[in-house]
């Protein structure tokens, strides 16, 4: 099923909305304890991915925290630990948060566009900032992409060199 027939002014608003708030989130992230608070469900959301993610991967999670600490010249809004974490799973561990990013695709389409049509403003309103926050929160932090890049990197070998493998013998079965 589609969500988005055409671009309707309901769309375009609905995501002014969501760039308002994303602009919202950028502006606190310099205040530490305000984008912990504007941000906390995103960060539970964030953690909980990493941590069903490793288990689902076998890279063993050992520790978790959504409360957050100053590091240096920035802020860790939280954490998962894992014990076990290879080649094999740090990709798809690392890399698990991005699910938030269809977490928000749901939303945007599923109660924050009708919401918007009926006029349910304030539920409107409501459903831009948990888009937001979910988009927000769908980004990698440095130290996940530190983590998952070597595995992401092997797995985009591994599937170029079946996607040239698929697309040689096609073609030699095409011409041949």
């Amino acid at each position: 099923m589609l969500i988005f027939h055409s671009l309707t002014g309901n769309a375009v608003a609905s995501a002014a909305l969501v760039v308002a708030w994303l602009c919202v989130l950028r502006w606190a992230r310099h205040s530490g304890w305000g984008i912990a608070l504007l941000t906390l469900i995103g960060t539970i959301g964030h953690e909980a991915l990493h941590a069903a993610v490793g288990w689902a991967v076998n890279a063993q999670p050992t520790s978790f925290s959504i409360i957050p600490k100053r590091q240096k010249n920035c802020w860790v809004l939280g954490s998962v630990g894992f014990r076990n974490l290879n080649i094999w799973n740090a990709a798809p561990a690392a890399f698990a948060p991005l699910l938030l990013a269809w977490v928000a695709w749901l939303v945007f389409g599923h109660w924050m566009q009708p919401a918007f049509q009926h006029g349910h403003y304030l539920s409107w309103a409501g459903a831009g900032y948990v888009t937001a926050v979910a988009l927000f929160s769908a980004v990698p932090s440095h130290i996940d992409i530190k983590l998952g890049a070597a595995s992401a990197l092997m797995y985009g070998v591994i599937g170029g060199v079946i996607a040239l493998a698929i697309y040689s013998s096609s073609s030699t079965l095409a011409f041949g």
